[in-house]
């Protein structure tokens, strides 16, 4: 919607102007009029009331009101105003530390981290605990997808053991592991709010 301000200027320019065109634009601004109160005005009438150059400067005009057109497409002498920049929001160290914290939450539980570009290798079997639990059982376990455990072990937030063609994950590690314990957190979140468990294995 335009700016009471910018439909007086436009206004107080059409006053100076006596032709009908001016006049059809100032019906339709000191009304605030629509382009459906344009249409039923100057279309919906018989054919030989009909005046197409007035229809279109009023239509302009209600544009303008609607804030689609500048000042200067229904006065073109004059000049646009400058379009306001966009608001600012000033934080406190604090609530900016916080909002980083949150941020980084949020990029763990869907498996990112900045910087990360090698994907991580996965290790031996040799070198796993002896609590491991193949990755469907892993995904029950966690309450997450394939693509979301896998995802998660490309970039190191969790540990793969390869067995054969097969891989394996320790239920110690995904237990101490920060992702897997804010995913929990936040699936136990939903499930409070929707009263629903939403965990799946296959995604």
């Amino acid at each position: 919607m335009r700016k009471k301000s910018e439909i007086k200027r436009a206004i107080e320019a059409l006053r100076q102007k006596c032709d009908h065109i001016s006049q059809a634009k100032l019906q339709v601004l000191e009304g605030a009029r629509s382009e459906q109160w344009v249409f039923n005005n100057y279309v919906k009438i018989p054919d030989e009331e009909r005046d197409e150059e007035a229809f279109f400067a009023a239509r302009d005009a209600a544009q303008f009101v609607a804030g689609k057109i500048g000042i200067s497409a229904i006065c073109p002498e004059l000049e646009d105003e400058p379009e306001e920049d966009e608001e600012t929001i000033t934080l406190s160290r604090s609530e900016y530390e916080k909002l980083l914290k949150r941020l980084e939450r949020v990029e763990r539980r869907l498996g990112l981290r900045v910087g990360t570009v090698e994907k991580a290798e996965r290790k031996d079997i040799s070198e796993a605990p002896d609590d491991l639990i193949p990755q469907v059982e892993a995904c029950r376990y966690i309450g997450c997808g394939k693509s979301t455990i896998k995802r998660w072990a490309d970039r190191g937030l969790i540990t793969g053991y390869v067995k054969g063609r097969s891989i394996m994950y320790s239920r110690k590690e995904l237990n101490k592991s920060k992702v897997v314990i804010e995913h929990r957190a936040s699936m136990a979140d939903n499930d409070n709010n929707h009263g629903t468990d939403n965990r799946t294995v296959t995604e």
